[in-house]
């Protein structure tokens, strides 16, 4: 089985798993079932990808795509495997989307007992939620302190407080700036300042 995730509506995708698929083909000489499993459900295609040249059909190849949103995501999001778990808050649900983050956090933190693996998949749900949901409601449910201290970050966060802290600097220079010219030209203008 070759399976191909699509975020975004790609028009030139089918062509591309044809390609994939050919070359597993060749590789390894066994049948190949491609899959395309859609993320957001956006930019639907056929399962069908043709080529005709003059009155010949040189290529006619189907394939399966699986739209996450036509899935029906209870049942795993209370009993599915917890590796599926990022990808439940892409599938349709009866439950609010906060309530659904909520639990697939909750099941992460009960039944992924290693530290890595369990970070790992917590910060798949948060990205793939964010191809759905918008980043507030994301940190509202998913506890922001999970997501910023995993080791993906490293690094990352000290470069961002050496910013925050750089630009700290050059609004405390700006503000001793204006002060200096206040005190030589009089009250500066606030648009100014701003």
């Amino acid at each position: 089985m070759l399976v191909e995730f699509q975020a975004r509506p790609d028009r030139k995708m089918a062509g591309r798993l044809l390609e994939y698929t050919a070359m597993r083909h060749r590789r390894h000489e066994k049948p190949v079932y491609p899959v395309i499993i859609n993320l957001t459900g956006k930019g639907r295609q056929a399962e069908r990808y043709t080529m005709d040249c003059l009155e010949l059909t040189v290529v006619d190849f189907n394939y399966r795509m699986i739209n996450l949103e036509d899935i029906t995501g209870r049942d795993f999001l209370y009993r599915g495997p917890v590796g599926l778990l990022p990808l439940v808050p892409l599938m349709r649900q009866d439950d609010p989307p906060e309530q659904v983050l909520e639990k697939c956090a909750v099941r992460l933190e009960s039944e992924v007992a290693a530290q890595d693996e369990r970070a790992t998949l917590y910060v798949a749900l948060a990205a793939l939620s964010s191809l759905k949901f918008s980043k507030e409601l994301i940190l509202k449910a998913l506890e922001v302190s999970k997501l910023e201290n995993l080791p993906l970050f490293d690094g990352i966060r000290e470069q961002w407080e050496a910013r925050g802290e750089a630009r700290g600097e050059v609004k405390g220079r700006l503000d001793t700036l204006f002060d200096m010219l206040e005190a030589k030209f009089g009250k500066v203008p606030d648009d100014l300042r701003s």
